[in-house]
């Protein structure tokens, strides 16, 4: 019964994790569009009233320039110095955040971005037999700290700190990881293959 509540909690907090961002990214869009059709609005009124896939020319022209702005953000983002400004901004707020990191990377793979960063993906001992875990960063010689997700929802998971004898090496990516964790194991047959 507890191992049912306890996946139940996992799916319903993953569930928020993944919601979150996106509703987000929504009211950002919203607040945007509102913001830009004040401008559009009054430069459009005097033009013929035309709709176009059921939107009026202000909301097109509107679309278009937040197409615009996040073209330009993309650019700007590029530059040295924004990246600079990023980097504190992870390093001084965003890394309280929990899971920050770890969500961030985990979406830029989704998305298709190269990470520098790939979290190196291990297999760790626990009571319940060996766990994927992800290599975060190495403490000393002998120890090191890595994150164990949850399936079938890895963005919550746990902590932990293991010795370096403890640590097996797979050689499989992050993505086949976490898709392999949000299948509830499925495909760990080809991707164990040989390894464990």
């Amino acid at each position: 019964m507890k191992s049912i509540l306890k996946i139940i909690k996992a799916t319903f907090l993953g569930g928020i994790l993944f919601l979150a961002p996106l509703i987000l990214l929504i009211v950002i869009f919203e607040k945007g569009f509102t913001l830009i059709q004040k401008i559009t609005v009054p430069l459009v009124s005097h033009l013929p009233r035309v709709h176009f896939l059921g939107l009026a020319l202000q909301e097109l022209i509107g679309i278009l320039i937040i197409i615009i702005i996040c073209l330009i953000a993309g650019l700007l983002g590029r530059t040295a110095k924004a990246q600079k400004l990023i980097q504190k901004l992870e390093n001084g707020i965003l890394s309280f955040i929990p899971g920050y990191s770890f969500i961030k990377k985990t979406n830029e793979n989704i998305m298709g971005f190269e990470s520098n960063e790939d979290l190196k993906v291990v297999l760790v001992p626990t009571d319940a037999g060996w766990q994927f875990a992800f290599l975060i960063e190495q403490i000393n010689e002998n120890n090191f700290s890595v994150f164990i997700p949850d399936a079938p929802n890895p963005w919550s998971g746990s902590v932990c700190f293991v010795e370096k004898k403890d640590i097996k090496e797979i050689g499989i990516t992050q993505k086949e990881a976490l898709a392999c964790i949000r299948k509830l194991g499925y495909g760990s047959k080809e991707l164990l293959k040989n390894k464990l």
